[in-house]
This record gives C-alpha cells, sequence and structure tokens, in this order.
C-alpha cells in the first residue's frame, strides 16, 4: 500500500493511469474554473465591499489567478492527451502537468483557507477538500506523494508566519496540517493500490480470455480436420454396406446387420455434422444472406423429407397464399429447420403427425413446428437450447442426442437477427417458432 507496485504490466498500468489523470485533470479544471467563474460574477454583482469579508483582496488576485489558470490546465490537458494518443514518449511530461494541477487545487483550496478566518485552524474546511480531490481523483507514484506533501506541508507554514506569531498558535496549526496530509497520503496510497490492484486483476483476466479464444480455435481447427477425416470413411462404409445390401443371395440376418451399419453411418455422420457446425458458429462469421420466397422453401425441405420416409412420420405444411420473402442463408436455415424437424420425428410416434406452419404479420414471419408427441418437462425448458444440455433424452424409439442440435439452431436464428421460442406440454407435444423480419 505505502510502496511503489512491483508486478507485471506495470508499464501498462502508468499508461492507464496517465490518461486517467488527464481525464480528470479537464474534469476538475472545468469545474473549479465555472467555481471560480461563480465567485467572481457574485462579487461584481453584488459589489461586496472589502471591510465586510477577511482579505478579500488577496483573495481578489487568488480568483483572477485561478479563472486564467484553470483553462490554461484544461487546455494543456487536451493537448497532451492527443500527444499521448500518439506517441507515448511525453508520459513524464503529462504526469509533471498532472502533479501541477494537483498541487494548483491544494494550494489554492489551503490559501482560502487563510482568507476565510484569521486562525486557519479553525476553518481547514477548504483544505481538506483540496487535499481530498488530489489524493481521491489522481493516481500519484510513491515519491510523487511524498513531494506534493513535502511542497504543500512547506507552503502552509511559509504562508501560515503571515498570519500567526504566536508559537502555540503557529504549532496547533502546523499540527493539523500535518494530520491532514498525513491523511492525504494514506489516501492516495491507499487509491494508487486500488487501481493498480483492479488493473492488473482486469489484465490477468484478459489475458484469460486471449489464451482460451486461442486453445478455442485451436480447438476447433482440430475439430475439423478430424471431423472431415472421419466423415470419409464413414461415407466409404455406408456405400459399401449399400452395395452388399444388394446382393439377393443374403440372407435377413446379414440384411438386418448391414442395415444397423447404414444407421450408425447416419448417426455417426449427424454427430460429426453437429460438431462442426457448432465449432463454425463459435468463428462468430456472420452468414451471407439473400432474398427468399419461403413458402418454396419450407415446400422443399417438406418433400425431402416426405421422400425420405424417416420413421414414417407423416409432416403436413400449411403456407401462407401470398408470397413471403426473408432474407436468410438457404444451406444455414435448412439446416436449422432439418433439426427441429429431426428433433419432432424423434419424439413423436409412427401413429402421429408433425405440422410445419408459416404465418405473417405485419413485418415479421413467424415459422412453427409442431409435434404431438411425449413433450418437455417444465424443469428442462429452461436449459433446451444450452449447448451439450442436460434437457437431451432419448428419443420414443430410443434415439440417442448428444444436445447440440437446438444449440444450433438457435445460434443460426440468432445470426439471423430472429428470435427462437418453446411451447411444450407432456403428452401433448412442442412447438418451435421461429420469428424472422420479412422483407418486401
Amino acid at each position: 500500500m505505502f510502496s511503489c507496485a512491483d508486478m507485471n504490466n506495470r508499464a501498462d498500468f502508468r499508461l492507464y493511469y496517465i490518461l486517467q489523470n488527464l481525464n480528470t485533470t479537464q474534469t476538475v479544471s472545468i469545474i473549479f474554473f465555472l467555481v471560480s467563474l461563480t465567485i467572481r460574477v457574485i462579487i461584481e454583482i453584488f459589489n461586496v465591499p472589502g471591510k465586510q469579508v477577511n482579505h478579500l483582496d488577496e483573495y481578489d488576485l487568488s480568483n483572477w489567478v485561478s479563472l486564467i489558470a484553470t483553462p490554461l490546465f484544461y487546455f494543456a490537458s487536451r493537448l497532451f492527451r492527443r500527444l499521448f494518443e500518439a506517441d507515448k514518449k511525453y508520459l513524464s511530461l503529462i504526469q509533471a502537468m498532472v502533479f501541477l494541477f494537483a498541487l494548483f487545487i491544494v494550494i489554492n483550496t489551503m490559501r482560502a483557507t487563510f482568507y476565510s478566518m484569521h486562525n486557519p485552524r479553525n476553518t481547514l474546511v477548504m483544505y481538506m477538500l483540496g487535499l481530498i480531490i488530489a489524493g481521491v481523483f489522481f493516481t500519484f507514484e510513491f515519491y510523487e506523494t511524498v513531494a506534493l506533501v513535502l511542497i504543500t506541508g512547506a507552503c502552509f507554514s511559509i504562508t501560515l508566519t503571515f498570519y500567526q506569531h504566536e508559537f502555540n498558535e503557529l504549532f496547533m496549526n502546523n499540527m493539523a496540517s500535518f494530520i491532514l496530509l498525513a491523511v492525504f497520503f494514506s489516501i492516495s496510497r491507499f487509491s494508487y493500490s486500488y487501481r493498480a490492484d483492479n488493473f492488473f486483476k482486469l489484465k490477468a483476466i484478459e489475458e484469460k480470455n486471449i489464451e482460451i479464444e486461442k486453445a478455442s480455435q485451436v480447438k476447433n481447427e482440430i475439430l475439423g480436420i478430424v471431423a472431415h477425416d472421419l466423415r470419409n470413411p464413414l461415407a466409404a462404409i455406408k456405400a459399401l454396406a449399400s452395395m452388399m445390401t444388394d446382393d439377393k443371395n443374403m440372407d435377413t440376418e446379414n440384411q438386418e446387420n448391414l442395415q444397423m451399419i447404414k444407421t450408425s453411418c447416419d448417426k455417426a455422420t449427424s454427430i460429426i455434422n453437429d460438431l462442426l457446425e457448432t465449432a463454425h458458429n463459435e468463428v462468430g462469421n456472420e452468414f451471407e444472406l439473400e432474398r427468399v420466397e419461403l413458402n418454396k422453401f419450407l415446400l422443399l425441405i417438406v418433400d425431402e423429407w416426405l421422400k425420405s420416409k424417416k420413421d414414417k412420420v407423416n409432416i403436413l405444411y400449411y403456407g401462407t397464399r401470398q408470397p413471403v420473402y426473408a432474407l436468410i442463408n438457404k444451406e444455414k436455415m435448412h439446416r436449422a429447420m432439418d433439426n427441429l424437424i429431426s428433433n419432432a420425428v424423434k419424439f413423436s410416434g409412427l401413429s402421429e403427425h408433425i405440422e410445419i406452419s408459416m404465418n405473417e404479420l405485419d413485418t415479421e414471419v413467424f415459422i412453427a413446428v409442431k409435434d404431438f408427441g411425449m413433450g418437455i418437462p417444465g424443469d428442462l425448458l429452461p436449459f433446451i437450447f444450452d449447448r451439450f444440455s442436460k434437457a437431451s433424452r432419448k428419443g420414443v424409439r430410443g434415439e440417442g442426442s448428444i444436445g447440440l442440435g437446438l444449440s444450433i439452431v438457435h445460434e443460426i436464428v440468432r445470426k439471423h437477427g430472429g428470435e427462437i421460442v418453446v411451447n411444450s406440454n407432456e403428452k401433448t407435444g412442442t412447438i418451435f417458432t421461429i420469428k424472422l423480419d420479412s422483407v418486401a
């Protein structure tokens, strides 16, 4: 607390607090100028006579000095701010200017103590205020704080001799000044330590975030390579199994085994695609969008599912009479719809059907995928879109899941600038609704 910060990134912290000191100098100089100007206006308008206020002539001179000096400090801080942004080699000069401004504030508030009454020990409020401003709002190194204490203490002692001559009063006033300076020193060092501690913590967090981001990029690259290398042999296995299925001499048991191989390849390929999609979404690249008529787009997806006869669950589509257009990425939105339909199929019985509907309201389009299956328990709904969600369950026919499908849908819809919501009741079914902006 009472020594210089001896940590890594100390040079970065110095850049940080010098910039903050410049900003503080601008703000405080404006406030100090407005206060001095207000007092000057009051004096001029009400024509305050010198006999009514002690040491008015001295304060009058000090007020004019403040009115002239504070704008100079303000413009100097703005100039140094530009130099700071252009080149960091003026740091010592900038900090020297800040030091002078803090000393200027302290000396002026200290002088106000002498102007107010004959005995400054009884009216040290202004002096204390100046020290608090310098200690709290500015950040100084240890040696700068010591210099401020010594210079201020010397100025107080010297100035005091012009107002007091008795030894007891000189001693008591200097003791009061010493106590205030000790408090200022403690506040200043505590303020320095507090800011340094926060800065280094934020710096450590920032460095950790960079490391995490790099690790995530490496993970995504490795995941992409592995997934790509896995898809090729799986495709080869599935193709070979399909060729062997065409053999009419093969018995029923082997046919079932080959069908199991093909189904396993499809599941493995689906998992790989989900992992790749998740990795691609983490990169944060925006989608390329195009104007698409949604009725035709959704009908094409429904036709593909009906032709595939997956699980023999019937799919119905209810569109609009008029064409509806939206800006979408066809490939990504196709994948989102496939995931929603696949999820609906997984939790629907063979005798049930799935409804896909679209409605347009004002400038918004609503695409709904509705099933009449087992539904989602209420305690799982808040986690339904989480990655590797704990809401992941087996389907009615025992289909497994790694909990990525709905999180992928959520991310795709989000990158389209849309929203997706879910409404579900156990044993009655589930509705996923995508909201997008329509275009003319």
